[in-house]
């Protein structure tokens, strides 16, 4: 039982990592579209500081 609550909880630890990446992935692709820090937030449910921080990466 002990073995079945671990595996489950490395299978919520990695969908909570997947979804994570596609939503900075969403971020990326969404600055590429010109859209605003608030409305990427909005629409990847990213933290506002975290869309700052990956639009600064971006830029050169």
């Amino acid at each position: 039982m002990l073995m079945e609550a671990r595996l489950l909880d490395k299978r919520r630890e990695g969908i909570a990592e997947g979804e994570a990446n596609a939503n900075i992935a969403a971020a990326k692709r969404l600055f590429s579209m010109g859209l605003s820090v608030q409305d990427i937030a909005k629409a990847t449910s990213l933290p506002i500081e975290q869309v700052e921080a990956l639009q600064a990466e971006q830029q050169p």
